[in-house]
């Protein structure tokens, strides 16, 4: 991955103000710990840099590609993004399967269907979940 770059990120809820002018860098193979009390905007600002908030004033950008600018309204989709989101408590489709859960973001890719398979049964094999993918 390269290094993502976030310059004057805003992003407001109504009168709330989650994020408030926030620039970071973070280089490929470094670490960077957002941490402060509930509700200061951590989860906010990963959303932003995730793709599934946009924000209202600031830009992202990726090895120096751009992901979002408020400015100018461009704005790379989640799935076009190359990362991906961990989140504090699982995110799943409730209406899906394990095997559609994770096939998703490879369906969103566009992958064929062979390796889709191949690769959500070696995953969820991985994780001791092969046996499970049908729930």
């Amino acid at each position: 991955m390269g290094t993502v770059r976030a310059t004057g990120l805003v992003k407001t809820f109504g009168a709330v103000v989650a994020v408030n002018h926030l620039s970071f860098e973070a280089r490929a193979g470094e670490f960077l710990t957002l941490l402060g009390p509930s509700g200061c905007g951590k989860t906010t600002t990963l959303r932003l840099v995730a793709g599934l908030e946009r924000p209202d004033r600031g830009d992202i950008d990726l090895a120096g590609q751009p992901l979002s600018s408020a400015a100018s309204g461009f704005f790379v989709p989640p799935e076009r993004r190359g990362m991906g989101m961990v989140f504090q408590s699982y995110a799943i489709w409730p209406h899906m399967t394990v095997f559609e859960n994770v096939a998703f973001p490879l369906q969103e890719l566009r992958r064929p269907r062979p390796e889709i398979r191949d690769r959500v049964m070696t995953i969820l094999g991985t994780v001791g979940l092969g046996g499970l993918h049908d729930r």
